[in-house]
């Protein structure tokens, strides 16, 4: 597991004043400055932590100064990294703190920039919720039994997901979007499939990898297909 990139010293000796003796800005992260100590690398620090206690060069870097700046800038790379992990596409609040935890932060700032992101309404589990169900039916009818795993498997709370579900369910219930999907299915199968029955057992197993259970199934394939007894022999 790696570590977050918060304030990391190397071995400086004890008999070495800790003055600051150069900043600089990192070439692969701009954001980011080296602080060094004599002539050797000391840490890395975001640049917002430099400026937040005005760090220059000449200055003594104190217990107390480094605990406050480790404490600070611990908080800046947690928010950094949240920001750009909610940046490629929304994230429940369980993916954000797994995310924190695996970059090592402690509980208590996951759970402060967990706080900070819900108030700004960055985290929304029943915003991301409605926006899941909307693309996963929009790219492909899946039946709301599958819908729910995939988010409680992200962490939604299940009253979040059985309200948002019976919301889509009002004007499209799993019986329509699985007659849906198989009638363009069978279509596919008339063309491919000259066996009637392996036919029928193809849109079958189809449904199935939707997620639609077998009553659904058995409706959609009596309307479509006929008797399905013989499919499931």
């Amino acid at each position: 597991m790696k570590k977050n990139k918060s304030i990391e010293f190397i071995n400086i000796p004890a008999d070495i004043p800790r003055i600051v003796s150069q900043i600089t800005y990192q070439k692969k992260d701009r954001l980011r400055a080296s602080v060094f100590i004599g002539d050797e690398f000391a840490f890395g620090v975001n640049i917002a932590t430099i400026e937040k206690f005005r760090l220059r060069k000449g200055d003594e870097l104190s217990h107390q100064l480094l605990e406050e700046l480790r404490a600070f800038d611990e908080r800046i790379s947690a928010k950094r990294i949240a920001a750009k992990f909610l940046n490629t596409r929304r994230r429940t609040e369980k993916e954000i703190r797994e995310k924190l935890g695996k970059e090592k932060f402690d509980d208590e700032i996951i759970q402060e920039i967990i706080s900070g992101l819900k108030e700004t309404g960055l985290i929304d589990d029943e915003a991301f919720a409605h926006a899941f169900i909307h693309d996963k039916r929009i790219s492909k009818p899946i039946s709301s039994r599958q819908l729910e795993n995939e988010l409680r498997k992200k962490g939604v709370a299940k009253h979040i997901i059985q309200k948002t579900l019976s919301h889509g369910d009002e004007e499209e219930n799993d019986e329509d979007r699985a007659m849906k999907t198989a009638s363009k299915k069978w279509e596919q199968l008339l063309r491919r499939e000259t066996d009637d029955k392996k036919r029928t057992q193809k849109l079958i197993a189809f449904l199935g990898s939707r997620g639609f259970g077998y009553e659904v199934i058995k409706k959609v394939i009596r309307t479509i297909a006929g008797d399905i007894q013989e499919a499931y022999d």
